[in-house]
């Protein structure tokens, strides 16, 4: 008998999201030998293991203390894929630390043009001075900054405005012939700086971007789909894109000085201009589910001693589960026909196996509509929030919605994990 044995991980950090799981085939694989960068090595046995988002507004110290948790886990491997939803500071402020103190292979995150990127920065309160600014101009050469070797490569997800990957029935190979090759690759496809908007001194190898239709294959059993709003670029009714087009080179190949003078000069306009009409609703969703018909699930959602010491306890019990998550970020599904644009790229198949549902932007109205969570028909609904901050999350009629598809809080107090096991 074959397993795959699931973990969906919620830390509580507050007003925030920090999301973590693995994956792992169960027996093990037997590690073989592929080839990476020229050289012949082992290939990695252990457990395939995601983050999406590691951030906190409501206290840094829960972020720390969340990473620490989860170094420990990690037991001196990089994560395999982190997934920035956007680029909230609630959604990032660990990033950095989590880069330095784990490392991951793969950093994905949602492509959106330069100007865009901008605005968000301008909006997040930032200046041209200040170092995480960066971020926003090109992510790839600020985390080669902060982060130096604690990153493999950047994947970008370009927007989502084709058919999404194909369902499919079985896994892709039979587990026992698999060489993992994809965890030492890495997914995507390179491509050129001009192609994303960013300097011209990055290496083929730290720049990837995965075109819309594509999912990232994990031991060829999961998959993980990715969903990039093509819906969201803002309106720019001053021509703020073609500002920021004239002053391209000054902002991704100038030295420090000259970008500050771009900034400024871009800050100001956006100022005069924008104001905090600039919002945006830019966010990553991610699928993660077990490919092909999986039997005689299992479930355990505690959180005893004996768990988080050996991995098992006493309360598991067979339990029809899907075994599938769903992380939306802050994403927009504020009308009926923004799930079905996501349903549609994911498919539907796909997202009736959903058992793990975090509820957009930590359960605001404006990111709901009613009717939604019977749309979306999770087994557990996640609320990752802080219901004393002045946001006042989550909204109580996104609570009452999602009543029925068991809600559970995740703040700075409780966390939440699920573990699962599927047969064959």
């Amino acid at each position: 008998m074959t397993q795959i044995r699931a973990v969906h991980r919620f830390f509580p950090v507050g007003q925030g999201l920090f999301a973590t799981g693995s994956v792992e085939h169960w027996p093990p694989q037997k590690p073989k030998r592929v080839k990476t960068h020229g050289r012949t090595k082992p290939a990695p046995v252990g457990p395939y293991r995601w983050v999406y988002d590691c951030g906190s507004s409501t206290n840094k110290r829960l972020v720390t203390n969340a990473i620490t948790d989860l170094k420990g886990v990690c037991k001196g491997e990089k994560i395999d894929l982190l997934t920035l939803s956007h680029f909230h500071n609630d959604h990032i402020s660990g990033v950095v630390d989590l880069l330095n103190e784990i490392g991951a292979e793969t950093v994905m995150l949602p492509w959106a043009p330069l100007w865009h990127r901008l605005l968000i920065g301008f909006e997040q309160g930032l200046r041209a001075d200040d170092p995480e600014m960066l971020f926003f101009v090109d992510p790839v050469q600020y985390f080669a900054q902060v982060a130096g070797d604690g990153f493999g490569q950047v994947l970008f997800v370009m927007p989502s405005d084709g058919d999404g990957p194909p369902f499919p029935a079985e896994p892709t190979a039979a587990p026992e012939d698999l060489d993992d090759s994809d965890k030492s690759s890495g997914p995507g496809e390179p491509c050129s700086p001009d192609e994303l908007d960013l300097s011209d001194n990055h290496g083929d190898d730290g720049v990837r971007m995965l075109r819309p239709g594509l999912a990232i294959s994990v031991l060829g059993v999961w998959e993980f789909v990715p969903y990039n709003d093509p819906d969201t670029e803002p309106s720019d009714p001053a021509g703020f894109a073609a500002k920021v087009d004239a002053l391209r080179d000054q902002l991704l190949n100038g030295n420090d000085a000259k970008r500050k003078t771009a900034l400024k000069a871009l800050r100001a306009l956006y100022e005069a201009t924008f104001g905090r009409a600039a919002m945006n609703d830019v966010s990553l969703t991610l699928y993660g589910g077990a490919v092909g018909p999986w039997t005689g699930q299992s479930i355990c959602d505690c959180e005893c001693f004996y768990h988080r010491l050996i991995g098992v306890c006493g309360c598991w019990k067979e339990h029809e589960t899907r075994g599938a998550i769903l992380l939306t970020g802050d994403g927009n599904l504020s009308r009926p026909a923004k799930w079905d644009n996501l349903e549609g790229y994911v498919d539907a198949r796909r997202a009736r196996r959903t058992s793990v549902f975090q509820v957009a932007h930590h359960g605001a109205r404006a990111n709901w509509h009613e009717g939604l969570a019977a749309l979306a028909a999770p087994t557990i609904s996640v609320f990752s929030s802080d219901p004393r901050h002045s946001y006042g999350h989550p909204h109580a009629e996104v609570l009452r919605d999602f009543w029925s598809f068991r809600p559970v809080q995740v703040d700075q107090h409780s966390g939440f994990s699920l573990h699962v096991v599927l047969k064959r």
